[in-house]
């Protein structure tokens, strides 16, 4: 059966050339490729490339049939004077992955399907929406890759371009003038280190270990966010605290307490690893329950000035500049306001929970009833 619908590969432009080199027949050539012959014979035609330009302008009658090249002439080392060409496997496949490239570029979709491509990513983008999200939420009217549709963005097939996409465009560096002040050292932290957070999740595998922050803000503002994250649910609770202190932090944590009872806090709870801001220095504050006087969780802190050792509430904090931009004051927004930004982050689509959202992740683990506790 010949395969008319096969591109020819690098293995069968050698055989062609071999062949010809050779003598053989056109015929002989597509039984031993099992391709069509006007295939073969397009392709030694198509690209065959000039090899010595001759002082005799007649063209070579032999040049316009097959083999349509002199690699078999006798000759082409002799007395002959007329332009000489050559096929050659190397140079044909090297045009043929130009020609390959050249014949995808563009876009495989009609005007109209385009323009509604471009308005919904252009509106979720606008809501401060991923493309991953946007793919997710509207997967029965978009059925292009995530690849592809950062394909578009980037080759500014769209009116969203790359800019508009939340971090897809590398800042310089920060400078920083000075580095935080730590100067809360006189803090007893002995078995509340890195090391001794090691320690715990070796003997502790399958506990849970939330993360701790502040959003940071500017100097002018009274208020601050704190973050907190479950990192294997993407599970994320914010919370706004006007002039923060360590009284206030532990206040958070009583009355997570309180919603959700002492034994579930436990249970959810059993462990933070957070950085060493002054606002988390009550150990015993955030880590014993005013309840019951028993412990309810044991806190870790990360070692000055290595962020990284807890990169998912880092991420967190990056995720949350999309509604609380960088230089701007977040004294307006309210506990309301909050928990209304705090239930979008936790309703999107996330691409390591396979396309689920953290509610849902968090209330197939426990259940919808803690859920909505820990929202009273």
């Amino acid at each position: 059966m010949k395969k008319h619908w096969k591109h020819i590969n690098f293995e069968q432009r050698k055989t062609i050339h071999s062949s010809i080199s050779h003598n053989f027949k056109l015929i002989q050539i597509a039984k031993l490729l099992e391709l069509d012959p006007t295939s073969i014979s397009k392709e030694v035609k198509r690209n065959r490339v000039p090899i010595k330009f001759g002082y005799d302008f007649k063209p070579c009658d032999k040049l316009n049939r097959w083999p349509y090249v002199c690699d078999n002439c006798k000759f082409k080392f002799g007395a002959c004077h007329r332009n000489k060409f050559k096929y050659d496997a190397k140079i044909a496949q090297q045009k043929a992955n130009v020609n390959l490239i050249n014949s995808r570029k563009g876009l495989d979709i009609n005007s109209d399907d385009f323009k509604l491509l471009d308005e919904i990513i252009k509106t979720g983008i606008d809501e401060k929406k991923s493309l991953y999200q946007i793919k997710i939420e509207n997967s029965d009217k978009i059925d292009k890759s995530l690849t592809t549709l950062y394909r578009y963005v980037n080759s500014g097939f769209l009116t969203t371009k790359r800019i508009d996409l939340p971090y897809a465009v590398k800042y310089k560096p920060r400078k920083h003038n000075k580095k935080y002040d730590y100067s809360n050292n006189f803090i007893d932290r002995s078995n509340h280190t890195y090391l001794d957070y090691l320690a715990f999740i070796h003997q502790n595998p399958r506990a849970y270990v939330w993360q701790l922050d502040f959003l940071g803000s500017i100097k002018t503002d009274s208020k601050s966010i704190l973050s907190f994250i479950l990192p294997e649910l993407q599970f994320l609770l914010i919370n706004i605290i006007n002039n923060p202190n360590s009284n206030k932090v532990v206040k958070f944590f009583d009355n997570l307490e309180e919603f959700i009872g002492t034994e579930k806090f436990k249970e959810l709870i059993p462990a933070i690893l957070t950085d060493r801001d002054p606002c988390f220095a009550d150990i015993n504050g955030i880590c014993f329950s005013k309840i019951t006087g028993e412990e309810r969780c044991k806190i870790f802190f990360c070692d000055p000035y290595i962020s990284c050792q807890k990169p998912n509430i880092e991420n967190a904090n990056k995720q949350l500049r999309k509604f609380f931009p960088k230089k701007k004051s977040i004294n307006k927004y309210s506990s309301k306001d909050i928990k209304e930004i705090n239930q979008i982050i936790l309703n999107t689509p996330i691409k390591s929970l396979d396309g689920n959202t953290p509610k849902q992740a968090f209330i197939k683990v426990f259940n919808e009833k803690l859920y909505q506790e820990l929202f009273k």
